[in-house]
């Protein structure tokens, strides 16, 4: 009877273990972000410069490689306004690029809801604004991408 004990609590033991040591993260970021004019002093001088969710620049997006990033964005500008991923690679959903041509312009008081995936990247991009002067006036920030955490870091460190 003992015998036959062992080994079940052994196995036992074991899937406690592996259970704790599996680590899962959540492939999906979710972001809302508003975008609006606003004054700003950059030069000195005040201005009027493109706002998103009242930040000049724009908020800066932390996201780690293969994450998927759902980005619904609301234009409450009284122009059309079109947001572009830098540097991105949008495979097989080249309309979510938000160039002008691949996108249509978000018409004023509307929303659009950017759907991408980090895949297979690491590094810093950009994100910024595609139509008219607004590349001038704002709507831009930063777009860093990190390797997972069980992956090795490919970069050398300094």
């Amino acid at each position: 009877m003992v015998k036959s004990f062992i080994p079940h609590l052994v196995f036992g033991v074991l899937a406690v273990l592996g259970v704790s040591l599996v680590n899962a993260e959540d492939p999906y970021l979710y972001f809302t972000w508003t975008v609006t004019y606003g004054t700003r002093s950059i030069l000195g001088v005040p201005q009027q410069v493109i706002l998103i969710n009242g930040q000049f620049p724009g908020p800066k997006l932390d996201v780690v490689t293969n994450n998927n990033i759902i980005l619904n964005l609301m234009n409450k500008l009284d122009q059309p306004f079109l947001m572009t991923w830098n540097g991105i690679k949008q495979r097989k959903n080249s309309w979510q690029d938000g160039v002008l041509g691949t996108n249509c312009p978000i018409p004023p008081n509307s929303n659009y809801t950017y759907k991408f995936q980090a895949k297979d990247q690491i590094g810093s991009y950009t994100y910024f604004p595609s139509t008219l002067m607004h590349r001038a006036a704002g709507g831009f920030g930063a777009l860093n991408i990190i390797h997972r955490s069980g992956d090795p870091n490919p970069l050398c460190k300094p």
